[in-house]
């Protein structure tokens, strides 16, 4: 009889996180669905929003080209890694628009930002097993290749130069990181002090063993940030030789990625 108790416990209590969970991730992605679209067409509310927070128009194309593919990735079954990084990317988008916010002292309008923020993560802790991601077993692992374990420490160390250094720059407001990220692509001066401190974690994050998921994340951010800085240049009309740097690092993340030996990467 204890059993089946404990049974009928055990099912009502999934149930009830299943609902929940798709209840929770059926509203996030239409947020992210719906607010592409607006984001996309530039309507003249999400301009006045930006206006506000002192960012450039075109930002409103990058967040609405990754906002729908996250949408998408969040509802269709199987795609487990692929979820991962469309977590860490709307929970970015709407932590750092939590941010902004209140950096320009616009507290209600933090309100709902803060709402999304917490419902990705509320996703992301409701999700079943089969739409995860696992560390792998602490089993004995068969050595990598010689060249792919230089290659990968050497991706390493590129990167976590780039990342801290930048992102020490970027807080600091030094080497030229305000002539070129705010005068010339026209973002706030606020938004330097948020790339930098995602910069410094991504890099303690890389550098540090273990972490498994916290590498999948700081992955999926770098190459979000990278990516939209050639974005953010090719939007203004910049040539190849201002975003070749970023476009290269992109390339070096990507590749470091694919050479995260067993011990330091999600199944």
């Amino acid at each position: 009889m204890d059993n089946a108790i404990k049974y009928q416990q055990s099912a009502t209590a999934y149930r009830v996180r299943t609902i929940a969970y798709w209840l929770v991730t059926g509203f996030l992605a239409f947020e992210l669905a719906y607010g592409s679209t607006w984001d996309l067409r530039q309507i003249p509310y999400v301009r006045e929003v930006m206006t506000q927070l002192g960012y450039p128009a075109y930002i409103l194309l990058i967040i609405g080209l990754w906002k729908l593919p996250g949408a998408v990735v969040l509802l269709i079954p199987g795609t487990p890694r692929l979820k991962e990084w469309a977590y860490a990317g709307t929970f970015f988008i709407f932590s750092s628009a939590f941010v902004s916010h209140l950096a320009v002292g616009d507290v209600k309008g933090s309100i709902w930002p803060a709402i999304f923020g917490s419902l990705t993560v509320a996703s992301w802790f409701l999700r079943p097993a089969s739409r995860c991601i696992m560390p792998v077993a602490a089993a004995p692992a068969a050595q990598p290749a010689k060249w792919k374990s230089i290659s990968y420490w050497a991706t390493i160390v590129i990167l976590g130069f780039v990342l801290l250094s930048g992102g020490a720059g970027e807080m600091l407001h030094l080497w030229g990181t305000v002539e070129g990220t705010v005068y010339h692509l026209g973002y706030p001066l606020y938004f330097l002090t948020i790339l930098g401190i995602w910069k410094i974690l991504s890099g303690i994050t890389l550098i540090v063993p273990r972490f498994q998921l916290l590498k999948e994340w700081a992955y999926a951010g770098i190459v979000f940030n990278l990516t939209g800085a050639v974005a953010s240049h090719i939007a203004i009309g910049d040539g190849i030789d201002h975003f070749i740097a970023p476009l290269i690092f992109a390339a070096v993340a990507m590749f470091s990625w694919w050479l995260l030996p067993a011990n330091r990467r999600l199944q």
